[in-house]
């Protein structure tokens, strides 16, 4: 099909879900709505405590709640479902010894119920496989919230001729079909699914116990004239067991549903930075890192939908958000190596550009550490200085000089330094320094060039292998922290071991 039909396709299938609505078969679970029941009861708990006692257990139940919204296939196809309430046994173990009575009981009940959700299928699986049967592989979809849960459910219905996709797949014209049965509840997928549909029929199937049933909008909805807003038909299927709560539940905050980040008690720190400090953000990484990442202008990425040679860029860090991924080396930052690299380059000329950049830069620092950086700023920019506001980033070693001419005659001027060879030597370290990042950029591509791709889409993260790059990470950013901390300038961006994301893979 080419392109062109696939999109009349779409405006066709947009208009008969703007007409008809969508379908919401909601199932009823009794092992879930106990486990969400318990998971409330211990949020309720913990906001009371007001400590980081219950982070992990939360994070580690939520988890679970999660992948039972989204992973309706049998235990024997759902390895993750297993694993997560396993996870939340664990964690409350940890926690048991430090409590008392009320909040054992709690745990008890919350352990109970991961025990039960990992012991018997799913509910929806059996209703979701009777609905794909019934229409036929050729003319149906599933769609799987992400690229994890596409690669599960289709280890299930795949090997019986059904597609399974993710939302990042539906724009493929070989994806047509009559009807899309979507796995998880509407609020928590694509909008698109509902106001750009891939398919005349959408039906959504979600448990009983997640109260908000309400189809997702764009945030220009309420100001578009003729926003589409489909209307959705609500078909229950099952029935809860009399002893099972029966009373509907309370549509939740979606921040309060989904696994959250364990950023640890911290408040924005206020202080200004000292001359060897900087302002940063923690940023929760795939595979258990995280980073102290600065506000510099850019940090390396990696764009896995690019062919091979152009994945490898450098993005804006204030463009940096979850799902971006970086590319990091594990034990040092990517300055240190390149400053080394662009040394290594310039052969008999190191050591004398070297003690020349030493010069001009230590005499820069010892004035900001005797008379601080606002004064040294506004001494600066009174003779003339454009760029005052960056003398503090200037005695880094992996920054060359100034950008203008002008500015750096001036800054050595009132250093009291001469200005050549100091000159001619900082352009010399600039240009090798452009030299050696290219060299570096092209030795990635090689490097990622062998890097498993679909590996890095499904597990978040992959290291790569290559002459000189053993240690050289790709991993996707999870969450960035609304917090800001002060630590000291060599800490910023070099990979740490953190845990604090593990409930968000």
């Amino acid at each position: 099909m080419s392109r062109v039909a696939a999109v009349n396709e779409r405006y066709r299938a947009t208009a008969a879900v703007a007409r008809d609505g969508v379908s919401l078969f909601v199932v009823a679970d009794e092992n879930g709505a106990t486990l969400n029941a318990a998971i409330g009861a211990v949020a309720r708990m913990a906001a009371e405590d007001g400590s980081d006692l219950w982070e992990h257990v939360l994070g580690a139940a939520k988890s679970l709640r999660w992948h039972l919204a989204f992973r309706p296939q049998p235990l024997e196809f759902n390895p993750s479902v297993t694993t997560a309430a396993h996870a939340v046994v664990a964690q409350a173990d940890a926690i048991r010894p430090a409590l008392g009575d009320d909040g054992t009981a709690l745990l008890d009940a919350l352990t109970e119920a991961a025990e039960r959700v990992a012991a018997e299928d799913p509910p929806i699986g059996p209703y979701l496989l009777e609905s794909v049967v019934e229409v036929g592989p050729a003319a149906c979809l599933v769609v799987a919230d992400g690229t994890l849960s596409r690669g599960q459910i289709a280890s299930w219905l795949g090997p019986l001729g059904f597609r399974v996709l993710s939302p990042g797949m539906l724009a493929d014209a070989t994806s047509i079909a009559d009807v899309a049965y979507v796995v998880g509840p509407p609020r928590l997928m694509r909008t698109s699914l509902a106001t750009a549909p891939p398919t005349p029929e959408v039906s959504f199937f979600v448990p009983s116990w997640f109260g908000d049933r309400s189809l997702p909008t764009t945030a220009i909805a309420d100001y578009a004239q003729g926003a589409i807003r489909p209307r959705v038909r609500v078909f229950e299927l099952g029935k809860l067991k009399p002893n099972a709560d029966e009373v509907a539940p309370e549509p939740e905050p979606i921040e309060d549903f989904a696994p959250a980040p364990v950023w640890k008690s911290q408040s924005s720190a206020h202080r200004v930075p000292g001359v060897d400090e900087v302002v940063v953000r923690k940023v929760l990484l795939s595979g258990g890192y995280a980073i102290w990442m600065d506000d510099g202008e850019r940090i390396r990425t990696l764009d896995p939908s690019q062919p091979t040679g152009e994945r490898v860029t450098y993005t804006d860090v204030a463009a940096v958000e979850p799902g971006t991924y970086l590319v990091l080396r594990l034990g040092v930052t990517e300055r240190t190596v390149l400053y080394e690299a662009t040394m290594a380059s310039m052969g008999v000329l190191r050591a004398v550009v070297e003690s020349s950049q030493d010069r001009w830069k230590q005499a820069l620092l010892g004035r900001l550490r005797s008379a601080g950086r606002p004064h040294v700023e506004s001494a600066i920019r009174r003779l003339g200085v454009k760029a005052a506001e960056q003398a503090e980033a200037w005695t880094q070693p992996t920054l060359a000089r100034p950008q203008l001419d002008s500015d750096f005659k001036l800054l050595l001027q009132w250093l009291e330094i001469a200005e050549e060879p100091t000159l001619s030597n900082a352009t010399k370290f600039r240009r090798a320094r452009f030299r050696a990042a290219s060299h570096m950029r092209e030795q990635l591509e090689l490097a990622m060039a062998s890097a498993d791709i679909e590996a890095l889409r499904v597990e978040g993260h992959v290291k790569v292998h290559g002459a000189g790059f053993a240690d050289i990470i790709a991993t996707r950013v999870l969450a960035i922290s609304p917090h800001t901390n002060v630590v000291p300038r060599h800490d910023a961006r070099e990979p740490f071991l953190d845990g604090g994301g593990r409930w968000l893979e």
